[in-house]
């Protein structure tokens, strides 16, 4: 099983003090969230408000619509509600570094006495006050799952299954290498309490395609760019695409696992157009290279086989820098594994 640091235990329990002495509190994530950046953040909404406590939640991108069949998901508010509102604490969650949650959100959404970083990562910052950075848990998700615990609150049913989500999509379906034991151990727990059907929530988070995000695929799959020797592969989504098909910029989710699937490719990205001139990158690896490393290098974050960032560059630019960087890292990987296989 995993076990608590003495400095995670710490936090834990200065966690537990901030919730017993604050009463208005201020959660928010990632851009573009996936489903432990939405699971986590709902679970611990769902957690405080039972103490009692008054909370809002503010993201910089709206939530997805496959994520929109968990409990409190509509009172995720836009940050341009925010005007003048000041939390007695921010809460931030599986974001890796403050910025993250959006540069605007980010400056305006200032708490007046604490501020609280709660992640997975093993690139995170320890931006907050508090900071509660567990890179051995499978998720920020687990995390919360364990905070509840610690306060000895009972989960409820609503709470579970946010929970549950979150575990399910950073496990990559319980497929990925974070997931251990201690991992079936929490689901079961939250299936248990939640009363819900794994498989259902399996095809609300990935079966529930519109249209428009399979003609999206297609137009993507059609700009696939493979390296020479096979161990790259690339693909773009542009705004011209997203136009074309009606998608959303959220429609991308999920396609660069398809060709990272590809035989022989080591490291996978594809590259969005977003309209602020910026461009969202998504990464994957399936070999040696560790592309959280990769994604911080443009201030982005993430886990060894699945990383992100957004770049200030035009799309095709961004392609071409992140090749050419993937290459970097293919190219050392092979050096240190040449190494250690000589030894």
């Amino acid at each position: 099983m995993n076990t608590l640091q003495i400095a995670d235990m710490q936090n834990y329990g200065a966690l537990l003090k901030l919730f017993n002495r604050y009463h208005d509190f201020a959660l928010s994530t990632h851009i573009n969230p996936d489903g432990d950046a939405i699971g986590s953040e709902l679970g611990l909404y769902l957690f405080l408000t039972r103490l009692g406590k008054s909370v809002k939640m503010f993201n910089t991108d709206a939530v997805p619509g496959n994520y929109k069949f968990l409990p409190g998901w509509e009172r995720i508010e836009d940050m341009h509600t925010l005007r003048t509102y000041q939390p007695e604490v921010l809460i931030v969650l599986d974001a890796s570094t403050l910025e993250r949650i959006g540069k605007t959100l980010a400056k305006s959404l200032l708490p007046t006495h604490k501020l609280v970083n709660i992640d997975h990562h093993a690139t995170a910052e320890a931006f907050g006050d508090i900071n509660l950075i567990m890179p051995s848990a499978s998720s920020t998700s687990e995390i919360i799952y364990k905070l509840i615990k610690a306060h000895q609150t009972r989960i409820d049913k609503s709470c579970a299954l946010c929970l549950y989500t979150g575990l399910m999509f950073d496990t990559g379906c319980f497929r990925y290498s974070n997931t251990t034991a201690e991992t079936h151990r929490i689901a079961a727990e939250l299936i248990e309490v939640g009363e819900f059907a794994p498989g259902e929530v399996y095809r609300n988070v990935y079966e529930q395609l519109p249209v428009a995000k399979i003609r999206l695929s297609s137009e993507i799959l059609r700009t696939l760019q493979v390296t020479d020797d096979g161990k790259i592969a690339s693909v773009y989504a542009t705004q011209e695409m997203f136009r074309k098909t009606r998608a959303t910029a959220d429609a991308v989710e999920g396609i660069v696992n398809q060709i990272q699937a590809i035989a022989g490719v080591e490291v996978a990205l594809c590259v969005s157009e977003m309209t602020d001139r910026t461009a969202k990158v998504s990464l994957r690896s399936q070999g040696h290279v560790d592309v959280s490393q990769l994604a911080a290098e443009f201030e982005g974050g993430g886990h060894a086989r699945a990383a992100g960032c957004r770049v200030v560059m035009p799309y095709l630019s961004a392609i071409n820098t992140l090749v050419q960087a993937a290459q970097r890292y293919i190219d050392q990987s092979a050096l240190e594994h040449g190494d250690c296989q000589k030894d």
